[in-house]
């Protein structure tokens, strides 16, 4: 229900048809219709005269709603307009008055109908504008006239009229077409306006040579010169001046020195007198001051990006408005906003760049545009016909930029186009010079770039990282091809980058530090470029295999395990010429040992990015044999532990068991103690996962004892799963089952914030999987669960971990079905087949027991129990005896029947199997599901004193976790048991 309108009362309120001689106030802003003008504070707010009017049409009749058609009326009396339009100044105006869509402290949106201004707003008398302030009739200037709105520029127009109050000199520096001229002229009109300083304007970007900077400034101001020193003439005219003086400098990098010798004369001479220049390098005279302008806001990548969102970045704003003068028939979409935000982002938010994309939509669509960008400087050729001839199209603009520069610059410019994205000072003056180019001028070259905008520079930590603006690069790397020097530039590139990663060996066997990370995930982009080029055929693939071999520590340190897979198998089928060579005919050599490590890092990458293939057991088995013959025991370790997961996660524990045993052999004949503790981890988990509970916690608790150790190492698997994390999740398994639930749930939840805190998305998605999701299905935390499965299904998604992708459907069903949702069932079936499928038979059996508990809750008995027995038979074929007490338990439950009363005495039977299964294994949580059970049974059969007996004797063995779901549920049956009892007895 909408509000009543503000009522108005004729007494006190202004009548608009008089506004000419009033002020509104509202907030910190105070609006004079008569002069056009919005004011917070004493700064003057840049605003476009449509916005204005919006303003004051909302503010006049503020509190009542006001239709979009009657704005669009008043801002539009003498046109037709798409509603898009008013859109677009409505934005405008919010983003000047400092508000976002969701706060709409003074213009609130109705929706479908149109806007009110919602603020308090008082209201003074004001001269009249035919009297002008005295102070205006005083300003002399030469500014022209703005033929468009600096849109998205209000901050940096304030902040430079602030700089302006307190310094003489300062110079505004950007790349071409980032709208340094737009900046100037808005200063400009602002300075007129404040009617405090006379204003003169001085183009210098048609000047032909330096020696007519001084006459274009005489001209500009209206001197007339008798002399031959022209600069000493404007010396005397600015200090005889009675008032303070601005002048404006523009397009000053094609003559920076005489523009740099000029303003510091005239500066010197009158203490009223102000510079500011424009240009792409600062003028780096005394007392200058530099204001780096910023490309415009551009919005993040997003495919749900509505109009509204995209309209509160200028660069977006940018191009709408432009769009929308050059083709009237334009108007933003919700369905097109996203496109427009990446057209945007792509041309890095350069106002030019966007003005000229915006100005082809009246040749082709939204997407068409996109698309055609792959070509900035065919697309963006067609410029405005009044524009200056440097800004006519991109490419002649940034050639306007490249002849201004050096030799030696151009030189190191177009190389430094060879890196896709951001590099460091080393690997520039690296790429960028040569034999004829030493390093300390190279470096030189860069500075001077930065300082030019020709290229960006930003801190990143304690270090500077530098990159070149997309356009700039396209740029770069067009004159990088017709230098003849691609080629030769790629290779360089390459074999810094293979020298770079060549020293990231020892991150095998230590964790690298956070800057570690922060130096090598952007040169990541770096190393696939350096890849494509190598094994392309102008390459050298030789060098391809060298610089893949290097970078596998770092795709698996970040977790790109799926890019680390098919960029070492295409190396491997590369360095085998694409044939299958006996591995025992090959020669021992420096070749034999990349192949070694290619083999053992696409074991381990494809294990878990294509789940159990054959390709696993290959892959590792020829580079174990390839580490025997060089006698390589790190390798021989390494790739038989890849070995070792492959067994555990396919089920085949037995075989493990057995391999492991081999492998720690050799890391105690090494003294190996990495090595050593993975063994003992890995051991341990199969022996779980076998029913050998006890023998288990005591290897975990070794492992952990060792990693508390200081001298320990990072453990050989963190190239797999991190083993501390990976460990905490093993103990925690193993607690549950041994009866300790409150003691599993906080391993969990360790092991869980260290992986996340971590960054490695493995570890991550193990820990959920093995350890959190089912720890928190037992203790019956369904919140927990849920919100867990959400950060799974994203994390195995986005990273295509495979291995994991079946159980993470599987535990997604389980959770569905503990809320009784029947979709679970089918989720769980679908998993169970994947599970097959890929030879993934780690908790095969356990997943079948939830699919067949499932079966049974919703009545389907006959699947339940085909369902159950053949999940009894893998764990039996499988040693996979770990849950064997949870699956008697479901089977006898099954053929309790309908009745629950066990005529023939199968569910009694099972449950004593059950219950005997789980003592043998020390297996507490399973022995109390089986007493429950079996008390149930019990009760039914109106034996409620032996059930009572069944229940406590494995209930009175916990010391914790009695909050838990399990533990809950066999309170309320021994309370009910003993009210039975009472009853029975009276």
């Amino acid at each position: 229900m909408q509000p009543p309108p503000a009522s108005h009362d004729p007494t006190t309120e202004p009548d608009p048809r008089n506004a000419n001689g009033i002020a509104y106030l509202f907030g910190s802003f105070r609006l004079i219709p008569s002069q056009q003008t919005l004011l917070d504070g004493d700064s003057r707010v840049v605003i476009g005269g449509r916005a204005l009017d919006l303003l004051t049409a909302l503010v006049e009749r503020r509190g009542e709603l006001i239709t979009k058609k009657e704005l669009m009326a008043r801002a539009w009396p003498r046109s037709v307009v798409e509603e898009s339009n008013l859109k677009v100044h409505i934005a405008a105006l919010r983003k000047a008055l400092g508000e976002g869509p969701q706060t709409q402290r003074f213009v609130a949106t109705v929706v479908g109908r149109g806007y009110r201004f919602v603020a308090p707003v008082e209201h003074e008398t004001m001269p009249l504008a035919g009297a002008p302030l005295d102070t205006h009739l005083r300003v002399a200037h030469n500014v022209p006239a703005a033929l468009v709105r600096p849109i998205g520029r209000t901050e940096a127009i304030r902040d430079l009229l602030s700089r302006l109050a307190r310094v003489r000199l300062l110079t505004v520096t950007g790349p071409g077409g980032i709208g340094k001229t737009t900046v100037a002229l808005a200063v400009a009109h602002e300075m007129v306006e404040a009617g405090e300083h006379d204003v003169w304007f001085v183009n210098l970007s048609r000047l032909s040579a330096p020696g007519f900077v001084p006459h274009a400034v005489a001209n500009a101001v209206g001197l007339a010169v008798h002399s031959d020193d022209i600069p000493r003439a404007l010396a005397n005219y600015f200090r005889l001046r009675n008032r303070p003086q601005l002048v404006i400098l523009d397009s000053c990098e094609h003559v920076i020195e005489a523009v740099a010798i000029l303003a510091e004369q005239i500066t010197a001479a009158a203490p009223q007198m102000h510079v500011l220049g424009t240009s792409r390098e600062p003028l780096q005279v005394v007392g200058e001051h530099v204001y780096r302008l910023e490309p415009l806001e551009t919005p993040p990548d997003s495919a749900r990006l509505t109009v509204d969102e995209a309209l509160q970045y200028s660069a977006v704003e940018l191009f709408v408005e432009r769009a929308t003068a050059a083709s009237g028939a334009f108007t933003l979409t919700d369905e097109a906003a996203p496109a427009v935000a990446q057209i945007c982002r792509r041309l890095d938010g350069i106002a030019l760049a966007i003005e000229l994309a915006a100005t082809r939509l009246d040749a082709f669509g939204v997407q068409e545009l996109l698309h055609l960008l792959d070509d900035r400087f065919a697309t963006l050729a067609q410029g405005s016909r009044t524009a200056p001839e440097r800004q006519k199209t991109l490419l002649a603009t940034l050639d306007w930029s490249h002849q201004l520069l050096p030799e030696v610059e151009r030189v190191v410019l177009r190389r430094l186009g060879i890196f896709p994205g951001v590099f460091s000072l080393g690997s520039a003056a690296a790429v960028g010079g040569d034999d004829t180019l030493p390093y300390a001028r190279a470096i030189d070259a860069v500075a001077s770039l930065v300082a030019k905008s020709m290229l960006s520079a930003n801190a990143a930590s304690d270090s500077m990282r530098y990159r070149l603006l997309d356009t700039t690069r396209d740029y770069a790397r067009r004159k990088l091809v017709e230098a003849g020097e691609w080629d030769t530039v790629a290779r360089c590139h390459a074999v810094h980058f293979l020298d770079v990663y060549a020293r990231t060996e020892e991150c095998w066997s230590r964790p690298p530090d956070a800057r570690w990370l922060e130096d090598h995930k952007p040169t990541l982009d770096d190393v696939r470029a350096a890849l494509n080029w190598a094994f392309s055929t102008q390459g050298d693939a030789a060098l391809g295999i060298a610089l893949t071999v290097s970078a596998i520590p770092a795709w698996v340190r970040l977790s790109s395990l799926e890019e680390c897979r098919s960029r070492v198998e295409y190396a491997l089928q590369r360095a085998e010429g694409g044939t299958c060579t006996p591995l025992s005919a090959l020669p021992v050599s420096a070749f034999d040992t990349q192949r070694m490590k290619l083999y053992t890092a696409l074991a381990a990458s494809a294990l878990y990015t294509r789940g159990m293939v054959s390709q696993v057991d290959s892959a590792w088995t020829n580079a174990f044999a390839i580490a025997e013959r060089l006698d390589d025991k790190e390798y021989q370790l390494r790739s038989m532990f890849a070995g070792c997961c492959g067994l555990v996660y396919a089920g085949r524990h037995g075989e493990a068991d057995e391999l492991l045993r081999k492998f720690r052999a050799i890391a105690q004949a090494t003294h190996n103690e990495v090595s050593i503790s993975e063994g003992s981890r890995i051991t341990a988990f199969a022996w779980h996962h076998m029913g050998r509970q006890a023998e288990a916690r005591r290897l975990v608790e070794a492992v952990l004892e060792w990693y508390a150790a200081p001298s320990h190492r990072s453990p050989l698997s963190d190239n797999h799963v991190r083993g501390l994390e990976g460990t905490r999740s093993l103990m925690a398994s193993v607690l549950w089952f041994q009866g300790f639930p409150e003691r599993a749930r906080a391993e969990a939840q360790r092991a869980r914030d260290d992986a996340q805190a971590g960054g490695h998305t493995l570890t991550v998605g193990y820990v959920l999987v093995f350890a959190f999701i089912p720890l928190a299905l037992y203790a019956g935390d369904l919140d927990a669960a849920q919100e867990a499965m959400i950060t799974l299904q994203d994390s195995v998604a986005s990273n295509d971990l495979i291995l994991f992708d079946a159980m993470t459907r599987g535990l997604h069903g389980a959770v569905l079905l503990k809320k009784q949702d029947p979709a679970g069932l089918a989720i769980l079936s679908d998993a169970l087949e994947q599970l097959r499928r890929e030879h993934i038979g780690m908790r095969y059996s356990m997943f079948a027991g939830l699919y067949a508990q499932g079966l049974l809750g919703f009545g389907r008995e006959r699947e339940a129990l085909t369902t159950i027995e053949e999940a009894l038979a893998w764990s039996k074929a499988h040693d996979e005896l770990w849950c064997i007490a949870e699956l008697l338990r479901i089977k006898g439950d099954i053929l309790a029947g309908a009745s629950g009363l066990d005529p023939l005495g199968e569910s009694e039977a099972l449950y004593w199997q059950a219950l005997e299964s789980a003592q043998q294994q020390g297996a507490l949580f399973l022995e109390l599901r089986a007493a429950m059970s079996m008390a149930r049974l019990k009760h039914r059969q109106g034996e409620t004193a032996q059930a009572e007996s069944v229940l406590v004797a494995a209930y009175d063995k916990f010391t914790e976790g009695f909050a838990t779901a399990d533990l809950q549920q066999a309170r309320a049956l021994l309370d009910s048991f003993q009210i039975g009892l009472r009853t029975t007895d009276s």
